[in-house]
């Protein structure tokens, strides 16, 4: 299934989900496949951007889609959508991956995303496509890439590929019949060239396959026949199977020649390289069951991406198929992804407890009231937090909560005279709206302003805003100073985390942006983007007390790297900073230092 795109932009690609159609009335389709129209028949009431084949194509697959409204795109026309939180333009390029396949480029207040769709991306490709004309004022800020064959390093060109399906035909003369298993979309150049190099039609058996033949129809009508005395076929996967199992047989059993069958695709080819078997691109491969192989490819090689990208030098680049295949690519690796090894972090560093501080920690742990009321322990302008709530967050392997994540935060603001900078610490409350805007009816932007704030924020030096995504915390820095957004995660990044973070920055930079619309100081919407491991752990519940510290110590220059074992002295230090601070009202004095 295809990539959400972040829930703060205008407009969805491909998708259909309940996420999709909530809020956003702009659909855009790049090609009429069926994984990228999977629920489409949900939103009948929509308006769709597609060209005008893929409309054709898709209302073919989704008649549902009748009841909306389609915009047709043409290739290389911009086109400008009117929308209630600001106008937007697109621009539609051809994909090279099957009839009516179209890339869109976005461009609005959200910056440039290029969405790829399917394609298949060679460099010269790229190097004819009309945005690089305009590379001065191109620059490209995140790419929504088609990885499907990334981890393949080499394919045929389509032309060559093409080729060798004809020098197969032309070495077996005397096959009574050429079978082709072609896709239903995707494969009509084949097709065409092999009705013209033999000067012949291609049968297609309606009661086989029908989805091919409508399909077909509109797209290489000229070539399609119902003789089925016609020595072409094309067949589909049930038939072609029932060919290979018996009509082959049969023949042979009789000692007639055997018919053709040919099979231009990627997977069997994918397959093989995956169990680091060695096969030919340069000519058909024949298997056990007497089906010839050719490598045709309608998606791009991972010699290819990393091509592309060395031309269109996007500043992001995000996988559209699940997993982040993008993040495997040496591009992303070294422009987009930033790691933080051991040996960054300043050896004068120790996470080790106290033996007072360690305890104070026991004494408090094990003093937790599993019933009835919980008292407040933590308790700083007006935020706090009960026994309960933070005994049990700050446990081993206990899941830091929401409630310790504001507390923290509080604690540090509430020293800001004695710090190197200005930060502030945006609440859970805050942080959820720029997660999941359209579940929320206030105006975030009215949130983020010093009336609601009790700080002007383009006045600070960074706004931090500690997340949760499912049960793991990561942070994201408006780090005004270095004029960049930074994400800090404890457990590495996944296609989603990527995606999520991506959004709450664009929402983040949106509401700012109105909530400080005169701000000489920061240029929120120039700020780029970076990505930070802080450490290596793999235990989701030590995520929030990384974090909690990582708030403590960021300089806005180092980020502290963190090892598996420093979260139970964390745990320690950071209940007693907490329990002891010095603007604590409830630090019962047996807890002072």
């Amino acid at each position: 299934m295809p990539t959400e795109m972040p829930l703060g932009l205008p407009f969805v690609v491909d998708t259909w989900g309940s996420s999709s159609g909530r809020r956003r009335h702009h659909h855009f389709l790049t090609h009429a496949h069926t994984d990228h129209l999977a629920n489409a028949q949900a939103y009948p009431g929509d308006t769709v951007y597609a060209t005008k084949l893929t409309m054709r194509l898709a209302l073919q697959r989704v008649p549902q889609l009748e009841r909306g409204a389609f915009v047709e795109m043409e290739l290389g026309k911009r086109l400008v959508v009117r929308d209630p939180d600001g106008d937007f333009s697109v621009t539609a390029y051809d994909a090279n991956h099957c009839p009516g396949a179209a890339m869109f480029l976005f461009e609005g207040p959200f910056g440039k995303i290029l969405h790829t769709g399917d394609c298949r991306l060679t460099s010269n490709y790229v190097h004819n496509l009309p945005l690089k004309v305009e590379e001065n004022n191109c620059r490209l800020d995140n790419v929504y890439l088609d990885c499907t064959f990334s981890e393949f390093p080499m394919f045929p060109s389509k032309e060559l590929a093409i080729q060798q399906v004809i020098a197969c035909i032309l070495k077996h003369p005397y096959a009574p019949f050429v079978y082709l298993h072609c896709e239903r979309l995707g494969h009509e150049e084949i097709l065409l060239e092999v009705s013209r190099t033999f000067g012949s039609k291609i049968y297609l058996d309606r009661g086989w396959n029908l989805d091919y033949f409508d399909t077909l129809s509109l797209t290489v009508p000229e070539i399609i026949t119902d003789d089925p005395t016609c020595r072409f076929q094309i067949v589909g996967r049930n038939q072609f199977k029932e060919i290979k199992e018996t009509k082959l047989e049969e023949r042979r059993a009789s000692r007639q020649p055997d018919s053709l069958l040919i099979r231009p695709s990627t997977k069997w080819y994918a397959n093989a390289h995956g169990q680091n078997q060695k096969l030919s691109l340069t000519e058909a491969e024949q298997d056990d069951s007497g089906v010839w192989h050719i490598c045709f490819s309608i998606h791009s090689s991972r010699d290819e991406l990393e091509q592309a990208l060395q031309i269109l030098q996007p500043q992001w680049v995000i996988s559209t198929t699940p997993p982040n295949f993008a993040n495997e690519l040496s591009y992303v690796r070294k422009r987009c992804l930033a790691h933080i090894t051991q040996e960054n972090v300043p050896l004068s560093i120790n996470f080790c407890s106290t033996s007072f501080e360690k305890e104070v920690y026991e004494d408090f742990v094990r003093r937790i009231p599993f019933s009835g009321k919980s008292p407040r322990v933590v308790e700083i302008y007006e935020t706090w937090v009960d026994h309960r709530t933070f005994g049990l967050s700050m446990r081993v392997n206990g899941h830091i909560s929401e409630h310790c994540m504001n507390m923290m935060g509080q604690a540090i603001m509430s020293e800001g005279s004695d710090a190197a900078f200005d930060m502030h610490v945006l609440h859970s409350e805050y942080a959820k709206m720029l997660q999941y805007p359209f579940q929320y009816q206030e105006n975030i932007s009215d949130d983020l302003t010093d009336q609601n704030q009790g700080y002007k924020l383009d006045n600070m030096d960074a706004v931090f805003m500690p997340l949760q995504m499912c049960k793991t915390w990561y942070l994201v820095v408006a780090n005004f100073w270095k004029k960049r957004f930074e994400v800090l995660s404890p457990l590495g990044y996944t296609n989603e985390l990527i995606r999520e973070a991506r959004s709450v920055v664009y929402n983040f930079q949106k509401a700012f942006h109105n909530a400080y619309t005169g701000s000489r100081r920061v240029k929120i919407k120039a700020m780029d983007i970076t990505f930070h491991t802080i450490s290596k752990s793999d235990n989701e519940s030590d995520s929030g007390i990384f974090i909690m510290k990582a708030l403590d110590l960021y300089d806005l220059e180092k980020h502290i790297f963190f090892k598996d074992s420093d979260a139970k002295g964390l745990r320690e230090q950071l209940t007693f900073y907490l329990l002891d601070h010095k603007y604590n009202e409830k630090a019962p004095i047996m807890y002072k230092g």
